[in-house]
């Protein structure tokens, strides 16, 4: 089933600008995108249902199509990015890493799956291995020439520089599973996708993760986005000395006020 537009938002000054930076994100029946100016300003916002195609070759169409009607010109864009959620990832230092020995890498941690992707991690200086669907992924490489692939961990840990004037945790919710990130100093000190059995063990697991990595202070702040409620956060809130909804890093402007930017966090940094 071809992509549908469920949302199209932009600015003004969308066409007006060049120097542009797209960043998309998959969910389980389409994907949501972002445009972003080289100053931080957010051009454009939209969001595509409709189901993936099951072979490469049907997925590559859905996704030129779709962004050719909604006016969307690769050759417009400094860089690319397509930002995937994956429940099994390790972090290899540079040193240290082999393209082949991907596959034993994820089985340290439990993985099992026979598609295996890897991403660079600048401010770590290490790969990021993790599984996730090679097919789809390759699609949106074909449709988006230059696009390059990351999962979530690799963009969390982008935003360490936040922490330089306090610690921060960033817990993302989707669904069931919180992606965390644990920040100070500008630097990332840890980051995991939890699955608890219930809200009392992730609050356990999120406090013990601020004492075990030294982040335990006055100053801390919990970030919270993804899919996050009044009631989710009112829960949360008692627990640390600061509790905020990250809304990502970009400049909104008043043509976005009714876009929910906690939910799409990553993709406005």
């Amino acid at each position: 089933m071809p992509y549908i537009k469920k949302t199209l938002l932009t600015t003004e000054a969308c066409d007006a600008v060049h120097d542009k930076r797209l960043s998309i994100s998959l969910t389980a029946d389409g994907f949501s995108f972002s445009e972003l100016s080289a100053q931080g300003d957010l051009l454009a916002f939209g969001e595509a249902v409709g189901g993936h195609a099951t072979s490469m070759t049907d997925a590559t169409r859905d996704i030129k199509a779709f962004f050719a009607e909604a006016g969307v010109r690769p050759i417009e864009f400094r860089r690319m990015e397509l930002v995937v959620d994956s429940d099994e990832s390790v972090w290899v230092p540079d040193e240290v890493y082999s393209a082949a020995c991907n596959r034993q890498y994820l089985k340290v941690v439990g993985g099992g799956g026979r598609q295996v992707m890897t991403a660079p991690c600048r401010e770590l200086a290490s790969t990021a291995v993790f599984a996730f669907d090679e097919g789809l992924t390759t699609a949106f490489k074909v449709a988006l020439p230059g696009l390059t692939v990351m999962n979530q961990h690799v963009r969390m840990a982008s935003l360490a520089p936040m922490s330089k004037g306090h610690p921060l945790l960033i817990a993302r919710w989707r669904g069931n599973k919180v992606d965390l990130a644990a920040l100070a100093d500008g630097r990332y000190l840890y980051g995991n996708t939890l699955e608890p059995a219930d809200e009392s063990t992730l609050r356990f697991q999120m406090v013990e993760v601020t004492r075990l990595f030294g982040i335990e202070r006055p100053d801390t702040e919990l970030l919270m986005c993804g899919d996050v409620d009044r009631e989710l956060f009112a829960r949360f809130r008692p627990y640390f000395p600061k509790t905020s909804l990250f809304t990502g890093r970009c400049n909104v402007g008043t043509e976005f006020r009714q876009l929910r930017t906690y939910r799409y966090a990553l993709l406005l940094v």
